[in-house]
C-alpha cells in the first residue's frame, strides 16, 4: 500500500527536472493534501502524484486509467544521501528517465515530486 504525506514543501526548495506523459491506474485519493496514489503501468511500480489546485480534482477517479503528463521535481537539500546518489540529484544536464525517477522515489520519497499536468482518459 502507498502511504500519500500530509506535509506540503515550498516550491522554493524543489529544481524541475523533466516533463513526461505517462499511463498510469489511480488507486487512491487524498483530497485534503490534493495527492493520488498511482501505479505506473510500464513499470508496474506506485508512487504519488500531486494535484495542483489549477487541475480538476473530479477529474481524476480511483480505478481508472489515464495518460497523465507530469512535471518531475527534485528537493534542493539532499542531505543524508549516500555519495553514490548524489549525482542523480545534483546534476541537472544529465538526461534522467522517468522510469529512473519512479524507481528512485521508492528509495527517496521526501526527495522526488511527481505534479500533474492533465490527464487524458483511455
Amino acid at each position: 500500500m502507498l502511504f500519500l504525506s500530509v506535509s506540503k514543501e515550498n516550491s522554493a526548495d524543489w529544481v524541475y527536472r523533466i516533463f513526461d506523459r505517462r499511463t498510469v491506474s489511480v488507486k487512491s485519493k487524498n483530497e485534503q493534501v490534493r495527492k493520488v496514489a498511482v501505479v505506473d503501468l510500464l513499470t508496474n511500480v506506485p508512487f504519488g502524484i500531486e494535484v495542483p489546485k489549477n487541475v480538476s480534482w473530479e477529474a481524476v477517479e480511483v480505478g481508472k486509467e489515464y495518460f497523465a503528463s507530469l512535471k518531475v521535481y527534485t528537493a534542493r537539500n539532499i542531505a543524508g544521501v549516500p555519495p553514490d546518489f548524489v549525482a542523480f540529484f545534483e546534476v541537472l544536464d544529465v538526461d534522467q528517465s522517468m522510469e529512473d525517477f519512479i524507481k528512485a522515489y521508492w528509495l527517496y520519497p521526501k526527495l522526488i515530486r511527481f505534479e500533474l499536468v492533465e490527464v487524458e482518459s483511455l
